[in-house]
């Protein structure tokens, strides 16, 4: 790295033909460049620079070495420049992961306003609803939902998003409504079978904040998201989700929002990325973009 350093004090000096300029224009003292100069000139063994009370002017070999150091100096300034522009202007692939409807509530409008500001950014977008190793997959980012088990993995949380228990109005209206939590013992369950524990906890009533007591019996048992969506659209039982991901089936009425008086504990929405030093620009805009995305989504709770 000096010897680098050298190569720029010697440069400056040539194009500035003083070593009084160099030094204002390095903003350092005059006998720092002098010093610099000697140095390089001991270490390359040749005398660079002829020196005068008048004039400053290159040696023979000093002319030669210069057309070199020019090419390096201005190199590195380029390479620089990339570096910025790379630091703006996010290049490459960014690869995410998430449950697959997370993909499509959340991610794909999230990569379709970042696609058209930067057009270089490649996405690779990977949706599974089981959990995925990051190092070993290479993900730069991925979202989860609810409880996060204990990991290297750094954790960042997007915002809440209530529970809701649904069905089909076919379903309510061949089977009946449930009026309290105790009244699903009677109806058909569908449970989401990935989960490490029931979605549906403790139920509450919303006016007193009171527990209310509940039983489930699930005779179908489904190990995907969206299959249990379209189960119970196709009016098979009950279910319970996050608003995130039946925001449009609840919107369009296809699915229909039961046991309103009652709530459930929210579930927080996280974004997990391996490292917090050195963010590469790709991940930082991305979770810029999914944090702006969480705090204007109809599905997401007003932060506390």
């Amino acid at each position: 790295m000096e010897e680098l350093k050298r190569v720029g004090v010697f440069t400056k000096v040539v194009q500035a033909q003083s070593f009084s300029e160099a030094a204002r224009r390095l903003g350092v003292a005059k006998s720092a460049v002098s010093k610099q100069i000697s140095l390089l000139e001991q270490e390359v063994g040749v005398r660079l620079l002829n020196r005068s009370t008048r004039k400053l002017s290159l040696t023979e070999a000093g002319e030669i070495y210069y057309r070199h150091c020019e090419q390096i100096v201005n190199r590195a300034d380029i390479a620089l420049n990339e570096l910025r522009q790379y630091q703006n202007q996010p290049t490459g692939t960014l690869r995410v992961s998430s449950p697959v409807p997370f993909g499509r509530a959340l991610l794909i409008p999230v990569i379709k306003e970042l696609r058209s500001l930067y057009p270089l950014l490649k996405i690779d977008l990977q949706l599974n609803d089981q959990v995925v190793n990051m190092v070993e997959d290479g993900i730069d980012l991925t979202v989860r939902i609810g409880q996060l088990p204990d990991s290297n993995l750094i954790a960042k949380k997007l915002c809440d998003t209530s529970v809701v228990l649904f069905a089909s109005p076919e379903y309510l209206a061949r089977c009946g409504t449930p009026q309290t939590p105790m009244d699903l013992a009677e109806h058909q369950w569908i449970s989401l079978s990935i989960l490490s524990s029931p979605i549906v906890g403790s139920f509450s009533y919303k006016i007193t904040g009171k527990p209310a007591e509940h039983q489930i019996n699930s005779s179908l048992k489904i190990n995907s998201v969206d299959a249990v969506i379209d189960a119970a659209v196709q009016g098979l039982g009950i279910s319970a989700l996050v608003k995130t991901v039946i925001h449009e089936e609840l919107r369009t009425g296809k699915l229909i929002p039961v046991l309103q008086e009652y709530e459930l504990a929210p579930r927080a929405v996280y974004a997990l990325y391996p490292h917090r030093e050195h963010l590469p620009p790709k991940v930082r805009i991305f979770m810029d973009f999914l944090e702006k995305h969480c705090a204007n989504a109809d599905w997401a709770l007003p932060r506390k």
